[in-house]
């Protein structure tokens, strides 16, 4: 039993704070890939989604739904047509844990050029920031 759990990062700390007071299952596996460079990516969300939320209409955008913006703009989303012939778009199917190394390091280097582009700033401003966070 952990007599305690302490999150690193905004994304874990977003994650936590969903869990309220009632008893938490944790099931500790091993990390594939760069845990750094996953830790980068989803701190880097974390800084750029509310900023991105100031410039638009509606509500706001957060971690999860600018994570998922950013698959679908990389293509990394399966298509699926329903039977009625409407299509949905399947987020899940190309995880960060299958992906191969070099494809996940490509894909978080567009990412964070991406994010700067959108926001207006340099890509090591918004690595800092993200990294201070």
């Amino acid at each position: 039993m952990l007599g305690s759990l302490r999150p690193v990062g905004r994304a874990a700390e977003d994650a936590l704070a969903t869990l309220g007071d009632g008893a938490v299952r944790i099931r500790i596996t091993r990390t594939a890939g760069n845990v750094r460079r996953n830790a980068l990516y989803w701190a880097c969300l974390g800084v750029a989604a509310p900023m991105l939320s100031e410039r638009i209409e509606g509500d706001a955008i957060d971690v999860e739904m600018l994570h998922r913006i950013l698959k679908d703009r990389r293509g990394l989303v399966r298509v699926v047509t329903l039977p009625s012939g409407d299509t949905i778009k399947d987020y899940d199917s190309t995880s960060f844990a299958k992906m191969p190394e070099n494809e996940r390091a490509a894909f978080v280097d567009w990412a964070l050029n991406t994010l700067s582009k959108w926001l207006g700033c340099d890509v090591t401003d918004l690595r800092r920031e993200a990294e201070a966070a």
